[in-house]
């Protein structure tokens, strides 16, 4: 068994409203699922910082277990009632060689607050661009830019049970680089896609049950195009409106298996399955 950062994919929600670049899956971010952290009100200033650390979900004791801190934060910047700034950024370490360590692409959007779409369905759009910061876009793939754009449905909480939140996220990247080969003869992904679902409950003494699950499509140069998959859960507790703490677990891959017909798609699996635990401070 091996392990690899991969990819927010995600995921997860947070990360696909910041509109992450999915570019040859190596990107190096948290592996953890970030809910959207709620903003204070009033301020136009807002944002969050997130420390997580995450493991295999099951040790072989055969050397290849691996071991990863990821820092993630988000900053918001209020232009108006109606519109948003927003940049994040992260570094991930490696605990088990200091090589893999890199900082994460930076993410920069303008983001529309949510407004009604009929009575049942409220959304919001976004649009930005990638700077590429990780060794990975700089040095492998000698990318350039992206160009960002999505969109988040929310279900109106008075048609659910009190507590429960369901979203559903559409985004597309449009990747530039500056050849269309990568620096070990891969070819670039210059388009992606993700569609996702994340169903919440929150408890009234501060506990949440969440859920994400992400399905991604790449295209690269030569418009050879790859499914992926992230399946995310977990369990959090809101200590105050500052401080929080969360466990779970996501599991991610190509959606077919190699024989190119049988689904991949699995809620756990021994080989790929990461847990994690994180802390976030909201400001």
């Amino acid at each position: 068994m091996s392990f690899a950062i991969r990819p927010v994919l995600g995921f997860l929600i947070s990360a696909l409203m910041a509109a992450p670049a999915f570019a040859n899956n190596a990107s190096v971010t948290s592996a953890t699922s970030v809910m959207q952290a709620p903003k204070k009100d009033g301020r136009r200033w807002s944002g969050f910082i997130n420390s997580s650390y995450s493991t295999n979900m099951i040790d072989y004791e055969d050397g290849t277990r691996g071991e990863s801190m990821d820092y993630m934060a988000r900053f918001n910047l209020k232009l108006n009632n109606t519109f948003t700034a927003r940049v994040q950024g992260g570094y991930a370490q490696d605990l088990k060689d200091s090589q893999n360590d890199s900082f994460s692409n930076t993410t920069f959007s303008v983001n529309r607050t949510p407004f009604e779409v009929g009575k049942r369905l409220s959304m919001n759009y976004r649009v930005g661009m990638v700077a590429p910061t990780s060794k990975d876009a700089q040095k492998r793939q000698n990318m350039i830019t992206a160009l960002t754009a999505g969109t988040t449905f929310i279900v109106n909480p008075d048609y659910l049970i009190s507590g429960l939140d369901i979203t559903a996220t559409l985004g597309f990247n449009r990747n530039f680089h500056q050849y269309e080969t990568a620096l070990d003869g891969s070819v670039n992904t210059e388009y992606s896609s993700n569609q996702g679902l994340s169903f919440a409950y929150s408890f009234a003494n501060g506990i949440s049950l969440s859920a994400d699950f992400v399905h991604m499509n790449t295209w690269s140069y030569q418009r050879v195009m790859r499914d992926s998959f992230d399946f995310s859960q977990e369990v959090g507790y809101e200590i105050n409106p500052t401080f929080s703490i969360a466990v779970g677990h996501t599991n991610s891959g190509s959606t077919l298996k190699p024989n190119g017909t049988d689904s991949n798609i699995d809620l756990m699996d021994e080989d790929t399955s990461i847990v994690y635990g994180s802390v976030t401070v909201v400001f």
